[in-house]
């Protein structure tokens, strides 16, 4: 079974010029000769358009609909494709496969809107998105994503999440993505996307109680949550506990970062507490130093 649909996808990449291109492009070899001559550079230029990327603008398709995002160079084209190609493709087909018109999402740690654009598209006008992200950057590049996508079904949260109120140094370093539980000792090559804005920085940002948020805020329950917030998926839990407990709320996608986690916080401790929140059917995935825990409620009849 696994042979034919390996041997149905290479003929439909046969088939498909483009889907040709770019699986040739993301070749582990062909990029390690690039990178020997130097011609990296040149190479994601002439790839950016020749994907259509001229205008600067990403264009990608995930089924129903096509999903646009703003790069600013050939790089961050790039970096934002092969989320969609391969780092985060696990969590975006468990969520877009669960999803259908009128409901809520939760997006913890939005960035600038890889799961928040194709998830507002995918519920439509009558459902609701609700992105968190503190980095204001990021929050920049999302807010534009939505413009550019037309896109009106969006709540955006200018914060982090956490067990309790209060303020953190959200700092990043050469490439690292912006973390709250690192202060410039993260390992740049366990993170696989550059932070925004610039290659070094520390913010303070307002952390807040995600279960007091949505009461305050008269915000619904949502029926998935994302979390990617770089070693403080712990604490965000904690602050999210009753939203998570309710019977609504059906999906958790969350990456775990075992490397950023604080003193004292496991992952193995993140996947009990998990469990206590009805959570039955829990997966991992180990990806590139970080673990993907897809975990659903059961559904089946008592």
């Amino acid at each position: 079974m696994e042979s034919k649909v390996k041997q149905s996808r290479s003929v439909r990449a046969l088939l498909d010029p483009m889907q040709a291109l770019k699986t040739l492009t993301y070749n582990p070899r062909l990029m390690g000769v690039a990178r020997g001559l130097h011609l990296t550079k040149m190479l994601r230029r002439c790839y950016q358009w020749a994907t259509g990327g001229r205008h600067n603008i990403l264009r990608v398709n995930l089924g129903r609909f096509d999903t646009l995002f703003q790069v600013h160079n050939p790089l961050e084209y790039r970096t934002i494709e092969q989320y969609f190609i391969g780092y985060e493709r696990d969590f975006i087909d468990v969520l877009l496969s669960s999803f259908a018109e009128g409901e809520v999402f939760l997006d913890i740690g939005a960035s600038i809107g890889h799961f928040t654009v194709p998830i507002a598209k995918e519920v439509g006008t009558g459902g609701l998105v609700i992105a968190v992200e503190p980095e204001v950057n990021a929050r920049g590049q999302l807010e534009a994503n939505l413009k550019l996508n037309g896109l009106s079904n969006v709540r955006v949260l200018r914060m982090a999440l956490g067990a309790e109120r209060g303020e953190g140094r959200l700092a990043w370093e050469d490439g690292t993505c912006p973390s709250l539980t690192q202060s410039g000792t993260q390992n740049s090559e366990s993170v696989s996307t550059p932070a925004p804005g610039s290659a070094s920085g520390l913010e303070i940002v307002n952390i807040e109680v995600g279960d007091q948020v949505l009461d305050r805020e008269h915000l619904p329950v949502p029926k998935a949550v994302k979390i990617d917030v770089e070693g403080f998926e712990y604490q965000v839990i904690l602050g999210l506990r009753q939203t998570l407990k309710n019977a609504s709320c059906e999906l958790l996608c969350c990456e775990i970062h075992p490397a950023f986690l604080p003193s004292g916080t496991t992952s193995q401790l993140i996947v009990e507490e998990v469990k206590s929140l009805g959570f039955a059917n829990i997966v991992l995935n180990e990806r590139s130093g970080q673990i993907h825990m897809v975990a659903h409620k059961d559904r089946s009849p008592k």
